[in-house]
């Protein structure tokens, strides 16, 4: 997975930096979300795989999903990424955009994962949390993980922080055979 970033990451940083200059960059977020999960469509894939089919077609494809297709810059960005085989980097290169978009905005992305659905007030008290410790924006993406027994995992860029119960029988198990 981390090879998919790699090569996905001078993609990323090209069409935030084509989104920037433009002042698009919530339409290409949104586009590039958009064309991530057309992507990720076997049949899709198999028509964007196929040799056969020419890439003006197979961009046209991808253009069709997009409320805006009109931007030069992004049938060129598309076009660039069939002809060097990187379409299906799409999804890598979507969070790779998103993560300087809110870099960008002095937003922290904080995904928070749990065992069941948080009610709205214990978000607000996490999101204000990180917000004093951070000082700045927090968006908090929440995730429904049914296989955590219970506690919580938060994600802050490359920052993990594990309270969860699995975790802690881990290390108690790590502390046991050592």
């Amino acid at each position: 997975m981390s090879d998919n970033y790699t090569y996905s990451r001078p993609y990323g940083e090209a069409a935030f930096k084509m989104a920037l200059e433009a002042n698009v960059i919530n339409q290409w977020s949104d586009n590039l979300k958009t064309l991530s999960i057309v992507v990720a469509d076997k049949d899709i894939k198999a028509v964007l795989a196929d040799p056969k089919i020419e890439q003006s077609v197979s961009a046209s494809l991808l253009l069709s999903f997009l409320q805006t297709s009109s931007d030069k810059n992004l049938l060129n960005f598309i076009n660039l990424l069939l002809d060097n085989k990187r379409i299906f980097y799409i999804n890598e290169i979507s969070e790779i955009f998103d993560e300087m978009k809110a870099s960008h905005n002095n937003v922290r992305l904080v995904e928070v994962e749990t065992s069941h659905k948080l009610e709205p007030a214990q978000i607000e008290s996490l999101k204000v949390l990180f917000q004093n410790k951070y000082q700045s924006d927090i968006e908090i993406e929440e995730i429904v993980n049914d296989q955590l027994l219970a506690g919580i995992k938060v994600k802050i860029n490359d920052e993990v922080i594990d309270l969860s119960l699995q975790n802690r029988f881990n290390q108690i198990k790590q502390q046991l055979i050592i």
